[in-house]
């Protein structure tokens, strides 16, 4: 059976659906608007969590793209720096091919002395240079000048020498995240970068028949190695060699005794530690506990090892006591390993600063991609909006069009 049709049920049939009607417009023009499809979460959950993930990681790429930018000054300054270094130590090179020359006279090698004291102390300038206020070649203490000189006067000429440097940094290396779990190393210590001799370190203290009391780690250059209780001196020696540090360990044997001897393969300090508890560096006579390496060595060992500072000061001696043969041996023989150690870290400089190129590029185009999947997520189509609003507004004219010619009927209307 049909139902009646009445003209109230006409009525609110017909308000219903030009309420319908008026709502889609209202949505379509609101999108319009304001540009976006999903002005609330609840009107498209799914829209709304992309677009805060492509938001977040937007605002993520933004910080880590300064970081990167921040990075490549650091690299740049630092590799400024260390071009001029560069400069000095060839110049110290020629000076020194020149002084073991038997054509020089003394007084020429004094006046060339003269020059060294000059160019030791723009060396020592350009080994304590600071970027933004912290000085790049100090490892990660950067408030104050890494190399601390000990300048004299020469009573005769009035002209300053350096007489000794000592560097009072760390040994840990400035690193930078430019990405989550990407870290690179953006410049390194002086004692590394401005060393001259590999390092040589002998225990006096006898440790035959030694063994680790316990479980328990050391440190060396850095990196964690574990010891296990019970490994003897040729263990904890494999281990070391083992371990990827530029770092060679031996036990040397004298008078029937066993001494533990270190040896580095590359310019630099070693930075030793003994870990969770242990005292295995210490019972081997290398280290003291209470200072912070590599300041915590042994009284007890003897170390050997210079920097690119005592070549110098050990050059400008030798000028100056007319020696040709130390400074055509061991000057020159010092000046060249520290050139060779400088234009190492110059190169590695060089990759690195060709990496940060790439991330900086990477994240370049990430920021086009982020910001466009972003806009995608909760945009509005324009054209496709423009349309429906077309559609929709001449739909809302028919309907209204078509009500008023039925709706409201009078009496009127029935005694025609």
């Amino acid at each position: 059976m049909m139902g009646r049709v009445t003209q109230g049920l006409m009525i609110n049939d017909f308000n219903s659906n030009l309420h319908s009607r008026e709502a889609e417009l209202e949505k379509t023009q609101k999108q319009l608007s304001s540009g976006y499809r999903v002005n609330l979460p609840s009107e498209d959950p799914v829209a709304a969590i992309n677009y805060m993930d492509y938001d977040s990681r937007l605002k993520e790429v933004s910080v880590y793209k300064s970081i990167v930018d921040n990075a490549k000054s650091k690299i740049n300054m630092t590799d400024s720096s260390l071009d001029s270094v560069t400069s000095v130590v060839q110049r110290l090179r020629e000076l020194a091919v020149q002084g073991a020359n038997g054509v020089y006279s003394k007084e020429e090698r004094q006046n060339m002395a003269v020059e060294v004291d000059q160019l030791s102390l723009e060396l020592l300038q350009l080994a304590n240079t600071y970027y933004k206020g912290n000085a790049l070649f100090g490892g990660t203490m950067t408030d104050e000048a890494p190399f601390k000189a000990n300048i004299q006067t020469n009573p005769e000429s009035g002209m300053e020498f350096l007489e000794d440097v000592r560097y009072i940094g760390n040994n840990q290396t400035q690193i930078s995240e430019v990405e989550r779990g990407e870290k690179i190393d953006v410049t390194h210590p002086g004692n590394q970068v401005f060393w001259a001799d590999n390092m040589e370190m002998y225990s006096t203290l006898s440790v035959s028949g030694y063994t680790a009391a316990s479980d328990s780690k050391i440190v060396v250059d850095g990196q964690e190695i574990s010891i296990k209780m019970g490994d003897n001196l040729e263990v904890i020696a494999d281990k070391i060699n083992q371990s990827g540090t530029a770092v060679r360990a031996s036990v040397q044997t004298k008078d029937g005794q066993s001494y533990f001897a270190l040896e580095s393969t590359s310019p630099h300090q070693i930075s030793l530690m003994d870990t969770e508890g242990g005292n295995v560096l210490q019972d081997m006579g290398l280290i003291d506990h209470g200072m912070q390496p590599p300041y915590n060595y042994s009284p007890s060992a003897r170390v050997y090892t210079g920097s690119i500072f005592d070549v110098m000061v050990k050059f400008r001696k030798a000028l100056q006591g007319d020696d040709t043969f130390k400074i055509g041996g061991t000057a020159l023989m010092g000046i060249d390993n520290s050139l060779a150690n400088i234009l190492k870290f110059r190169a590695h400089i060089g990759s690195v600063s060709q990496r940060l190129d790439t991330i900086s590029e990477r994240y370049l185009s990430d920021e086009v991609y982020l910001t466009d999947a972003k806009n995608n997520a909760i945009g509005t189509d324009i054209s496709k909006a423009m349309m429906e609003m077309k559609m929709l507004e001449f739909s809302h004219d028919v309907a209204l069009n078509i009500g008023s010619r039925i709706l409201p009927k009078t009496l009127l209307d029935f005694l025609r």
